[in-house]
């Protein structure tokens, strides 16, 4: 009976073999042991990566809303800032108004409406912030401007009021409704923004619009009431301290009017605010969860792994001690 062995070259070759892969052994788990998660995840997992695969999906949804809520937030902020901004300026302008009307000297109710016209200069400033690259008030038209210039009110208005022949207050009060309310009035002329925006997915199957926009009722009611106690600024009524009075009276009354709609206009932003803040705080804490299945499922044992590691540096020494006592055999010794 003969005997089958190996010859050198296929016994060098089996060595080289084991040599390289009891290295690779100990680098994967030098690897694992040190970042503490599987380096071959799919050998790990037995080749069942559907699991996986679909938390990953999930995440990456997660994290696409995550950017999503927190430019709509900033964007809310900026707006209910903006708001806040216009309001404030417009009660301060209104208290004004009305306190000088009810003093007998005219240089107080120019000055009051002067500084509503301050006011409003300011207020269309504001219509007008841009975040970023986009315009805030101006709805689906957020690379322009929401709303043209004071000068252009002013000018379309006294135009409207000559057109009119209004001659008294009320006369003055009845051209700037009509020229307000008329499509080729401020929606024709002053408000150069686009339609609302569209509703935006914060969420699975959960939209939130930003929809506020300086065609906004209330708005228009604020620039309304400023734009009138402006006329006075501008000169409406020379020699009629008396009318100059009665309209800015009138102008603060419908500045103080528009506060429960400013009001509310606020509020309707604050809901979607709300929406928004749940709808982060949610999508946080679902990828938290996930995250933590996900390490869970391509996390390794450590003391297991310190094992292997060990078996596998034991098995690399064995070898080279096989490969030296091999490389030391001379003719006699085999024989």
């Amino acid at each position: 009976m003969s005997l089958i062995g190996f010859g050198d070259l296929a016994q060098s070759n089996s060595l080289r073999q084991h040599t390289s892969r009891a290295k690779s052994d100990i680098m994967r788990l030098s690897t694992e042991l040190t970042q503490g998660k599987a380096v071959d995840t799919p050998r790990h997992l037995s080749g069942d990566m559907g699991p996986l695969l679909a938390i990953d999906a999930s995440l990456a949804r997660l994290g696409g809303y995550g950017a999503v809520t927190r430019e709509l937030a900033l964007f809310a902020e900026a707006m209910q800032t903006g708001l806040a901004t216009i309001s404030d300026m417009t009660l301060e302008a209104a208290n004004g108004l009305i306190s000088s009307s009810g003093t007998a000297a005219t240089t107080h109710v120019k000055t009051a409406a002067s500084a509503a016209h301050a006011a409003l200069q300011s207020t269309i400033s504001t219509l007008n912030t841009r975040f970023g690259d986009r315009t805030l008030f101006a709805g689906m038209n957020t690379s322009g401007s929401a709303v043209a210039s004071t000068e252009t009110l002013m000018v379309a208005l006294e135009t409207a009021i000559t057109a009119a022949g209004a001659t008294d207050v009320a006369s003055v009060e009845a051209a700037v409704d009509s020229w307000f309310s008329a499509p080729g009035g401020y929606q024709g002329t002053m408000y150069l923004g686009g339609g609302n925006l569209v509703p935006v997915p914060v969420a699975v199957g959960e939209r939130v619009a930003l929809d506020v926009t300086a065609n906004e009722p209330a708005l228009r009611q604020t620039l309304k009431g400023l734009a009138m106690a402006s006329l006075i600024d501008r000169g409406i009524f020379p020699g009629q301290p008396d009318l100059q009075r009665d309209l800015a009276q009138r102008a603060g009354e419908v500045l103080l009017a528009g506060e429960t709609d400013r009001a509310y206009l606020a509020a309707r932003l604050g809901r979607a605010q709300a929406q928004i803040d749940t709808a982060q705080t949610r999508n946080e804490s679902e990828a938290a969860g996930l995250g933590m299945a996900r390490t869970g499922m391509v996390e390794i044992d450590p003391y297991e792994t310190a094992t292997r590691l060990q078996d596998a540096e034991t098995q690399l020494q064995l070898i080279y001690t096989l490969t030296a006592r091999i490389s030391r055999l001379s003719l006699a010794d085999y024989l």
